[in-house]
């Protein structure tokens, strides 16, 4: 017993200390290759990210979707990831909350522009202390425009 308890407390001071590694006041900026469902095609996204308190990251995204069947679609996102730290503060996971505006944009039709929420998970591995490459997944949920997104992308922290 006095064994297990042992190696609880040193299996959680371990990760502790790997969670200290993501600090309040961290500031990056990136930029994704994305992939829309509801547009079925691919596009180009940017985003800001901001720690605002250890492990609680703020991101503010614009993706835009190239065009496809005459209607093209873009969407801005203000997005909150929760950091867990798995490996040597190289591989993060986190899931993904927030709010999503979205327009698509037709060529013989009305626009359609809605605001929704967005869930899902990433997954960031840091090449080195600054440059990190993402793959993330979110699903905006929206009235006719509810969508899924894949995004592959790098990140440079500052």
């Amino acid at each position: 017993m006095k064994k297990t308890l042992a190696f609880l407390c040193a299996a959680l001071l371990g990760i502790a200390s790997g969670w200290a590694q993501i600090n309040q006041g961290d500031i990056a900026a990136g930029a994704n290759l994305v992939y829309g469902s509801k547009i079925e095609n691919i596009g180009l996204g940017a985003k800001f990210q901001y720690t605002v308190i250890d492990h609680v990251r703020a991101e503010v995204g614009f993706n835009y979707f190239f065009k496809k069947h005459h209607q093209s679609m873009w969407d801005v996102n203000l997005n909150a990831h929760y950091l867990i730290n798995v490996y040597q503060d190289r591989v993060l996971l986190y899931p993904i909350a927030g709010l999503s505006f979205a327009s698509v944009e037709n060529e013989f039709d009305k626009d359609i522009n809605r605001i929704g929420l967005n869930l899902g998970a990433g997954a960031q591995y840091m090449l080195n202390d600054n440059v990190g490459v993402t793959l993330e997944y979110r699903h905006s949920i929206m009235k006719d425009i509810d969508q899924g997104v894949i995004g592959l992308g790098v990140n440079y922290k500052f």
